[in-house]
């Protein structure tokens, strides 16, 4: 079966977004193409943003084609981590402060995002992006696309952005972690009052935003003025490792507010990723087995920390491992993914 519209979904993770890296390269290499090449539509949440922004980079010499090769990319998680997850020893003193101040200063993750995005503009992506946020002032989830004829600005329940607006921008609100990182200020533009949204990761209402992919890609074709139906629509969706840590009862029977804050975060961004890959689940049976439609790549983190932030060296390799070990599981089905996402390529 010829699938009419390809959409990848990008989970986010911090650190942990090494993993469908490395998948993505493995794609690569089966297929002889560049990722923006297989996929019309690219969605990403924090890591997965950044990731699906910048594998649609175009190279400023030559804009049909990606400024990146996947080892680029793969280097960054293990180079430039560090920088984004930078803790200055002298600013934090007391255990105090990380209850009252965002555990990373912010200058670390922009000084990467301007390394890697330089001033690339959103409508410049090689293929359709959707990267997630939301403003915590005036409580709507904010989307970052590439194509400024469906953007809406005066959405009551959302907003979508393009025009005028970087890559940056959508890398520094899409990966700013609450309570790892500050809120990101950026102005509003093209027609609203001279105000500035407060962006926050998109994880906190879409940590694997595989649905929300599925809706713009109607969206976008039927735009076009293309029909688009569910069972046209290929969907891959690329995890950053299940989190395996346990809570046990008789410890959390007793916490207040600051005991359940850190493992809240963790239990949520987990719980929201696998309640999503439900949902398409269902949705997106296997089509009664002709082509199987739904893909997803995900495998519980046993051995490497599912910390977002752990950048240690050790991590990485493990980080690394656990994606090596996914190529290997779910060979066949990556043999079959990649001869549909073949099928009418760029």
């Amino acid at each position: 079966m010829s699938f009419k519209y390809k959409v990848l979904s990008l989970d986010g993770g911090g650190i942990r977004g090494i993993i469908p890296a490395i998948i993505l390269q493995e794609i690569e290499r089966r297929t002889k193409k560049r990722i923006w090449q297989l996929f019309d539509l690219i969605a990403g949440t924090s890591t997965g943003g950044f990731l699906a922004m910048i594998l649609t980079m175009p190279n400023p010499e030559n804009k049909n084609v990606a400024l990146y090769e996947m080892e680029d990319i793969i280097n960054m998680y293990r180079e430039d981590g560090k920088h984004i997850f930078h803790e200055p020893v002298l600013e934090r003193l007391t255990e105090v402060d990380d209850l009252l101040r965002p555990k990373y200063p912010s200058e670390g993750r922009e000084k990467v995002a301007k390394k890697y995005f330089h001033d690339a503009v959103l409508e410049d992506a090689l293929t359709n992006v959707f990267v997630t946020s939301y403003d915590i002032q005036i409580r709507l989830p904010v989307f970052f696309i590439n194509n400024p004829k469906f953007q809406r600005h005066t959405g009551t329940s959302f907003r979508k952005l393009c025009t005028d607006y970087k890559m940056i921008e959508a890398a520094m609100a899409t990966t700013a972690a609450p309570t790892y990182f500050e809120p990101y200020k950026l102005p509003m533009r093209g027609g609203f009052d001279n105000d500035d949204y407060a962006l926050v990761d998109g994880a906190i209402f879409a940590n694997n935003p595989t649905a929300l992919a599925i809706v713009e890609a109607i969206i976008y074709s039927q735009n076009h003025g293309e029909e688009l139906h569910l069972e046209d629509i290929l969907v891959t969706s690329l995890g950053t490792g299940a989190l395996t840590r346990r809570f046990p009862y008789e410890q959390a029977v007793n916490w207040g507010k600051l005991q359940w804050l850190q493992p809240l975060i963790n239990l949520f961004l987990d719980g929201a990723s696998e309640v999503a890959n439900y949902q398409l689940k269902q949705l997106l049976p296997d089509a009664q087995n002709i082509d199987k439609q739904y893909y997803r790549f995900q495998k519980e983190l046993t051995e490497a920390n599912d910390d977002l932030d752990d950048t240690t060296e050790k991590n990485i390799e493990l980080l690394e491992k656990a994606a090596r070990s996914i190529i290997q599981e779910k060979d066949g089905e990556l043999d079959k993914l990649c001869e549909q996402l073949l099928v009418n390529s760029k």
